[in-house]
């Protein structure tokens, strides 16, 4: 790997535009650039995974539905198409999301079926499972996790019905959707409810994304929900809540509300004229919180309600929800809150991007593809 180590915050906050301050007399870190990978390919890769010990990453293609193994150096260690028809294939033309486990071996987890590999991607076994991710994301999901002997999953029994459970005014109760399973037999562990402080427990309905994004370090589990603002933190594996704090957004972060069913695209509607978080991270001691703008509610009212996905529609989600703000926390104390004109994402304990602050990461095509690493210093 290249190593750039760039300290570039210094410079960008002082003409980025901020949307708060937080009072504090304590230290703001900085933004850093502290490592980059560079992969001779023509497309852009989506991040999915990272070994523990960073010797290697896990990529995916969509253009060739191939997963890349990439090499702490950027090398493309293998590339391999599991979703052809074949003696290795998971039998699917998309997968939920893929994990690295222990003893080199890597779990590809489709509807109903957890299909686990060697690292040259030659299928040991696959397993039926009984249980169904509760996401709307494909091929990179936030609702399934490994770590050691186990596996983290945001799910639903696959004859259980989502709708109903979602919709009750006894949503926090009514199903337990966090469960912790043994990782070789995929059996439930452990399991908690959503938390009844959460805004979907406060406010129950229906929502368009209700997985959280939960990092797991050492015997703690962190959750953040994307609807709601509030940091929770649970014992690992056993999933006992010991302790939360709300994240205290400003007022560029609009709280989304659940859908009228009897609205047509009520759920994009919501969606666009609410906030979401997106990602979390911990750096060097310091939490980095990511969530994005929201469209004001009264240009959103005015959007024709029988076709979503139109122009107006899309050049409104381009100007606000494109928009991302940041929170630097140490403990639970809020430093700093403000916008970066970047995109930073997280994988694992990765804080990366594929551009530096300010680049558009698609105004020139590219044979190479550089994804920086960053770092809170």
């Amino acid at each position: 790997m290249k190593n750039f180590l760039l300290l570039l915050l210094a410079a960008i906050v002082a003409c980025s535009e901020k949307t708060q301050e937080t009072q504090s007399d304590a230290y703001v870190p900085d933004l850093v650039i502290a490592d980059s990978l560079v992969i001779d390919n023509l497309t852009q890769l989506t991040f999915i995974d990272v070994k523990e010990d960073h010797s290697e990453y896990l990529f995916y293609d969509f253009k060739t539905s191939e997963f890349f193994r990439i090499g702490k150096s950027g090398e493309i260690i293998l590339k391999a198409n599991r979703s052809e028809d074949g003696k290795d294939s998971y039998k699917s033309s998309y997968f939920s999301t893929a994990h690295y486990l222990k003893n080199d071996r890597i779990l590809v987890l489709t509807y109903a079926l957890a299909s686990i590999y060697d690292l040259d991607f030659n299928l040991i076994e696959s397993k039926n499972v009984d249980f169904e991710l509760i996401t709307r994301t494909g091929g990179g999901s936030r609702a399934a996790l490994t770590s050691g002997d186990y596996l983290y999953t945001f799910s639903l029994d696959t004859d259980g019905d989502v709708d109903t459970i979602v919709g009750s005014e006894e949503f926090s109760i009514a199903y337990p959707f966090m469960r912790i399973r043994d990782i070789n037999i995929f059996d439930t562990l452990y399991t908690s409810f959503i938390p009844k402080e959460t805004q979907m427990a406060v406010n129950p309905g229906l929502y368009n994304n209700l997985d959280p994004i939960v990092k797991i370090i050492k015997d703690e589990m962190y959750v953040l929900f994307p609807n709601s603002p509030e940091m929770y933190v649970y014992d690992f594996p056993a999933l006992n809540l010991k302790t939360s704090w709300d994240l205290n957004p400003g007022d560029n972060y609009k709280q989304t509300l659940p859908q009228d069913p009897d609205i047509n695209f009520d759920g994009f509607l919501k969606e666009l004229a609410g906030s979401q978080y997106k990602a979390f991270t911990f750096s060097n001691g310091n939490l980095l919180t990511i969530y994005e703008g929201a469209a004001p509610q009264d240009e959103v009212d005015k959007l024709p309600k029988e076709y979503i996905g139109g122009p107006e529609f899309t050049e409104m989600a381009e100007k606000y929800k494109n928009k991302t703000y940041y929170q630097i926390f140490k403990d639970e104390k809020k430093l700093w809150e403000g916008f970066w004109d970047i995109n930073l994402m997280s994988v694992r304990d990765i804080l990366y991007s594929n551009a530096k602050p300010g680049e558009d990461p698609d105004a020139v095509e590219k044979d190479m593809q550089t994804y920086y690493f960053y770092e809170l210093r």
